[in-house]
């Protein structure tokens, strides 16, 4: 694909609305601003400050790999044995760390926010354009379940979200985003389903 075929991607603090960079029969791929981002890493089988973070963030942190539990603006996610990732508006970022750094020792927390872009892949044809990215096989994805994969090479999580729009989000290293949204513009592009976790055919006799 050449240069002038891509948009330019400009990274801001101020993205009020998705920017589209491709779209294919019901389905877009766009970046849409991201969020405010901390990471919580404990011991393991701390089960005490796993409860007590949840209670400060204002929701249960899942237990189960890859488990998604959301409450109103925010979202936790396993990532790990004893990690989790939460993802809530910027403007919030502030005032929970804070109630972090009162109540539990610093050290368990990373502030991760501005190191990710965001991409939303959106519509019928969502997993078929992420598995031309991935080896992953995302059509047994269940809703509000995440996954940690490669795109194009490049360590991504990607969330599944609601089931009637067919939405994911993919949340990529803010220094390959170029990367990753070249390798999902071209998937978008390319014509034809991909069939490459789909039973195969029996040869002919």
């Amino acid at each position: 694909m050449s240069d002038e075929a891509m948009p330019e991607l400009r990274w801001t603090d101020t993205l009020s609305a998705p920017r589209s960079l491709a779209t294919r029969d019901d389905t877009a791929v766009a970046i849409i601003e991201d969020p405010g981002v901390i990471e919580i890493a404990l011991e393991a089988r701390d089960t005490y400050l796993a409860r007590r973070a949840g209670k400060i963030a204002g929701v249960k942190l899942p237990s189960n790999p890859w488990e998604v539990v959301e409450k109103k603006d925010l979202r936790a996610v396993w990532v790990g044995p004893w990690r989790w990732r939460l993802f809530l508006p910027r403007e919030r970022i502030a005032s929970l760390l804070a109630a972090f750094r009162e109540d539990v020792e610093t050290s368990i927390l990373s502030d991760l926010t501005g190191g990710f872009a965001c991409f939303r892949v959106i519509g019928g044809g969502a997993p078929d354009i992420l598995m031309r990215c991935c080896p992953v096989d995302l059509s047994a994805v269940d809703t509000h379940t995440a996954r940690g994969t490669s795109l194009a090479g490049v360590k991504c999580l990607v969330l599944r979200e609601t089931e009637p729009a067919n939405s994911w989000l993919v949340m990529a290293p803010r220094s390959l985003a170029e990367h990753v949204a070249r390798a999902l513009t071209e998937a978008a592009r390319t014509p034809g389903r991909l069939a490459l976790f789909e039973p195969a055919k029996p040869p002919p006799v």
